[in-house]
């Protein structure tokens, strides 16, 4: 009699138990299962979504953290401006919740796979701007006289260029402690050479037209450049305008107008910056 009451009551327990896996089953770890299973498919996609932009950003920061110069001051505040928003914009990849609800809540937040293409566009823009502004600053860092006379030889309104030397050197600066690398004189189409002192280009200086002169250092060239200053509009002693560009002491002559001396300027400026 009593086995008779035992079964019927272990087959109920079975019931239970199984009906209790089942719900348990079908109502919770099926659920769960889903989600995190969709969970991390977003999650991949995700990533793969971030990688063009994380390859852009790590690209970019390389050029930045290399701590090299460039020309123009600006193009490294704007690409480090560009990479601080880029980071900013980037979706992360989120921490997997513990509970079904929220980790679907998760997975729906980061399934709307964002366009990165503008900011990586833009992020590469940068990185150009600023290693084209590296490279322009080298070339113009103490470059050789060849460059020099090369570059001045492609502007149409020099009609002859001559590199010193130092027995030709009057001001005795060449390759002296502090002096310059390298010194070469132009001629200008626009001032009158029959005007000017001298038989060659050299020996007509600055006034036929203007010179290059090279330093080691910015420090020497800004030096030199201060003392030039000293004698501006100072009559016969005026030694034309000046400006340093790298290393690169850009001097035109007297005899031209300040509209021309500017203009000539920016024609030298332009091609030894280059990047041919």
């Amino acid at each position: 009699m009593k086995k008779k009451k035992i079964i019927p009551a272990i087959i109920i327990l079975l019931i239970v138990i199984v009906a209790g896996s089942c719900f348990w089953y079908f109502q919770y770890k099926k659920p769960h299962d889903e989600a995190v299973a969709n969970f991390n498919k977003a999650v991949s996609a995700l990533k793969e979504s971030n990688k063009p932009l994380d390859e852009a950003v790590s690209s970019l920061k390389s050029v930045i953290d290399s701590k090299e110069e460039p020309l123009d001051p600006a193009t490294l505040t704007t690409a480090k401006g560009k990479l601080s928003d880029a980071k900013k914009t980037e979706m992360k990849v989120p921490e997997m919740p513990k509970k079904t609800n929220d980790i679907n809540a998760a997975t729906k937040k980061i399934s709307t796979i964002p366009d990165y293409s503008n900011i990586i566009a833009t992020l590469s823009e940068a990185q150009t701007n600023l290693e084209n502004s590296i490279k322009q600053l080298k070339q113009v860092t103490n470059p050789s006289e060849d460059f020099v006379v090369e570059r001045l030889k492609q502007i149409k309104s020099i009609s002859g260029v001559e590199a010193v030397t130092e027995k030709t050197d009057t001001n005795r600066l060449l390759n002296k402690n502090g002096g310059y690398t390298a010194c070469v004189y132009f001629s200008s189409k626009k001032v009158k050479q029959d005007y000017v002192y001298g038989n060659t280009i050299a020996e007509k200086g600055t006034e036929g037209g203007g010179a290059i002169e090279v330093f080691a250092s910015a420090k020497d060239a800004k030096k030199r450049e201060s003392y030039l200053a000293s004698f501006d509009g100072n009559g016969m002693m005026d030694s034309g305008s000046h400006i340093v560009l790298g290393t690169v002491l850009i001097r035109t002559s007297s005899q031209l107008t300040a509209t021309q001396q500017k203009n000539l300027t920016e024609q030298i400026s332009n091609k030894f910056t280059e990047l041919q």
